[in-house]
């Protein structure tokens, strides 16, 4: 019989919960495998035996002394991006990039132009904690969005709305306990959201929090199925692994009309729109079929994206005319549209005036 070793700390609920997901997959396979269970800082005792598979926590200490020399199928998961993995090692690791994306997507969709990143001071040396700060700094200042260093001086400084992404559930609970003691209302002057969807962590929380469902559940199913898909084609893979949904609770909004699949298509639009993008490219991004986006807008909305693109290139191109010296064809190019000649069609269409009257008159709208 196969042997297979998990590298991974069941000490912690998340590992527990990948672990789950391993064991549901290989049952699923209905491979004869036989499952051992140690910690990597058991070297020696692991390196004396043979291993048919492995699969393991690349975030744990000492993982570089004992992973390379494992004669195996291996496949390492990892919170944040490797950045040296080992020769004929696979590897799947968390896309913070989509993390970030999740989270701007919403606060886009609640009108929040101030946003900040927060780590719990415990946080601040791990890697994926600043990996995911780095990504959601990064896409906020590329959306326009006012981005905020210092988060607890800003919100004692109150530039309302504002919006803050935690590395973590248990930063969440702890900058909502921030704001209430400050008499600061969350959601509706500051919108919170966590990372994990951890119920011990939210248990805790004075309001359901607003959170990131990473699922290590689906995260320990993936790995096993990149490890058997590395063997069958016989090639090292490296993938990343994407979280499923953000879970909106009272820390977020107090509209009950969310949908994940607006707040993602929203993210795309708004950081995108100044390219020629069209409504197929939002349908890929977001894997769902024309009428289902359609729906989730209209509902959501009150418009199709088409409309909502529409609109939101039409409200950029009027801030350029009022607030800059930019040429007509230069704001036509930078909010999308393929030349001036098309702008001044869609004015003409949309207003019956032209982007020049709109310019020079302080009247129109």
């Amino acid at each position: 019989m196969a042997k297979l070793l998990l590298l991974i700390d069941t000490m912690f609920y998340y590992d527990r919960e990948v672990l789950k997901g391993i064991k549901a997959k290989v049952d699923e396979s209905q491979l004869k495998l036989s499952i051992h269970i140690d910690s990597i800082e058991n070297a020696d005792d692991i390196l004396s035996q043979d291993w048919d598979y492995v699969i393991a926590d690349f975030d744990k200490p000492d993982r570089h002394r004992v992973i390379p020399r494992l004669k195996s199928n291996v496949l390492v998961y990892s919170s944040y991006k490797i950045e040296h993995a080992p020769e004929s090692v696979s590897t799947l690791v968390n896309d913070n990039e989509q993390f970030a994306c999740l989270a701007l997507g919403q606060f886009i969709q609640n009108d929040i132009p101030n946003v900040g990143f927060y780590m719990d001071p415990s946080e601040a040396n791990t890697g994926w904690a600043s990996e995911r700060k780095q990504c959601f700094k990064k896409h906020a200042e590329l959306l326009g969005l006012n981005y905020f260093s210092d988060v607890k001086k800003s919100i004692e400084s109150r530039p309302f709305p504002f919006g803050v992404y935690c590395a973590t559930d248990r930063g969440a609970m702890k900058l909502v306990n921030f704001c209430l003691a400050k008499n600061i209302s969350v959601p509706n002057q500051v919108s919170i959201i966590g990372t994990d969807y951890d119920d011990a962590e939210r248990s805790l929380s004075p309001m359901p929090l607003s959170s990131i469902n990473i699922d290590p559940y689906q995260l320990g199913q993936r790995a096993v199925e990149v490890l058997f898909k590395a063997e069958r084609f016989k090639r090292v893979l490296h993938e990343k692994y994407q979280p499923i949904n953000l879970m909106n609770g009272k820390s977020t909004t107090v509209d009950d009309n969310q949908d994940d699949i607006v707040n993602k298509a929203l993210y795309f639009l708004h950081n995108n729109f100044h390219l020629n993008v069209n409504v197929h490219q939002v349908i890929d991004f977001c894997r769902v079929s024309r009428k289902t986006l359609d729906n989730r807008f209209i509902a959501s909305k009150g418009m199709t994206v088409h409309q909502y693109l529409s609109n939101l290139r039409l409200k950029k191109s009027k801030k350029l005319l009022r607030t800059s010296s930019d040429s007509i064809e230069c704001i036509a190019l930078q909010c999308g549209y393929p030349n001036q000649s098309y702008l001044y069609q869609v004015y003409r269409k949309q207003f019956d005036y032209t982007p020049c009257e709109y310019r020079n008159s302080s009247d129109l709208v």
